[in-house]
């Protein structure tokens, strides 16, 4: 793999760890 791609995916993984995260956070406020 090239460093790009492996840059390309480390953020994508990134954004949706954080997505994932916000949801459970909104989630548990909301309960």
């Amino acid at each position: 793999m090239t460093c790009s791609m492996e840059k390309t995916i480390m953020a994508l993984v990134e954004t949706s760890i954080v997505r994932w995260l916000l949801l459970k956070m909104l989630c548990e406020t909301h309960i």
